[in-house]
């Protein structure tokens, strides 16, 4: 769906003067006759009549319908399943004979329509709209001030699968939410979807006692090396320090816990934990992703060529009468290749990480919480 440019037209009709003039301070002591509602995108939300001036001082429904017109774009966006009737409510309260006030929404439902839809609005630089500012609504519904509570915010799996069927075509289609501004389905954070509680438990266990286990082994390997005297052992820094840093990003996966890594909310659903699909949201999924990726590549690299070198001078070996390697280690390097081997293990990874964070292709794994390609 192309809903995002649609919405940025929304709110920027929003932020231009409404054709009607609206009064601040609506008279409605006067004697009000009540009308059926006219307007298209009202009907059938509960009530049938209403009467004018409104609740923001429009006095024809036309008037009324100017306006909610610039909102149907952030209705279809569907950040509030309550965001229609609360808006009908304030530009077309209802309306009976047994009461003379304009009966529109509590402040509790605006409250709900705004913790929901104005980070969209905010996302485009816009404010809340002034005209709707929740501190103009009764607080509670009684016989001094009556007020319209709404039908409430269904459950949250059930509001944002009901409006996307493109997900239907999945296993335990509810359990997914489709992204506007991607058209991917990502699953809900603590949805079990291809896993049971129980197996995601014993993984976390499993990936905790092999972080640790890893990072130990890493950092004593490492230690060895810096303290070792012989050239050869040398050669090994690189590929050491490489595994090294991917065990730290093992590490912070850990540290950080499977829900600060694997979940983040998207723009259009605050308040919705869902599994990452196509970015890095979190501090914690950037660091894990980077650090075993980037440094995983450059590992096998590092790896290949060290095996290259080993090769050569198996080689060199048994064609020469030289009697024992560290005969070999007294040649002097070749400086040429030491520069284009260096490129490549670091330069290779650099370019494929950098690919794959403009394609947006990091997934978050509902098993161990990990943030990969």
């Amino acid at each position: 769906m192309a809903l995002l440019p649609s919405v940025l037209c929304a709110v920027i009709a929003l932020s231009l003067p409404v054709r009607p003039t609206v009064a601040t301070n609506t008279d409605f002591s006067t004697q009000r006759t009540c009308e059926p509602i006219r307007i298209e995108l009202c009907r059938g939300i509960g009530y049938n009549e209403t009467s004018l001036p409104n609740i923001v001082g429009h006095e024809l429904q036309s008037d009324a319908n100017f306006t909610l017109q610039t909102f149907f774009p952030l209705i279809q966006f569907g950040c509030s399943k309550q965001l229609k009737f609360f808006l009908c409510a304030t530009y077309v309260p209802m309306c009976t004979p047994k009461v003379s006030m304009p009966i529109g929404p509590c402040r509790s439902l605006c409250n709900t329509v705004k913790n929901r839809c104005h980070p969209i609005l905010q996302g485009f630089g816009f404010p809340w709209p002034s005209a709707l500012d929740c501190n103009r609504f009764p607080e509670e519904n009684n016989h001094e001030h009556m007020c319209m509570q709404g039908p409430g915010e269904p459950a949250e799996g059930e509001v944002l699968v009901s409006d996307r069927p493109s997900c239907q075509g999945l296993q335990r289609s509810n359990l997914y939410v489709q992204l506007n501004r991607s058209g991917r389905c990502a699953p809900l954070c603590e949805a079990d979807i291809m896993f049971e509680q129980n197996e995601k438990h014993f993984a976390e266990v499993w990936l905790t006692s092999w972080s640790v286990a890893a990072l130990g082994t890493a950092i004593v390997a490492t230690l060895c090396l810096i303290l070792s005297t012989k050239r050869w052992d040398k050669s090994l820094m690189p590929l050491v320090i490489s595994h090294c840093l991917v065990t730290v990003g093992w590490a912070v996966r850990w540290l950080a816990g499977r829900n600060a890594t694997a979940c983040g909310y998207d723009p259009q659903l605050p308040g919705v934990a869902l599994l990452l699909t196509d970015g890095l949201s979190t501090a914690p999924c950037a660091a894990t992703f980077l650090l075993r990726y980037y440094f995983g590549l450059s590992a096998a690299v590092w790896w290949a060529i060290l095996c290259l070198r080993w090769s050569k001078s198996v080689r060199r070996l048994l064609g020469t009468d030289l009697t024992s390697p560290a005969d070999l280690h007294a040649e002097k390097p070749n400086s040429s290749h030491d520069t284009l081997f260096q490129l490549a293990a670091w330069g290779i990874p650099a370019v494929l990480t950098v690919i794959v964070l403009v394609a947006r292709l990091v997934d978050a794994d509902e098993l161990f919480g990990k943030s990969f390609v």
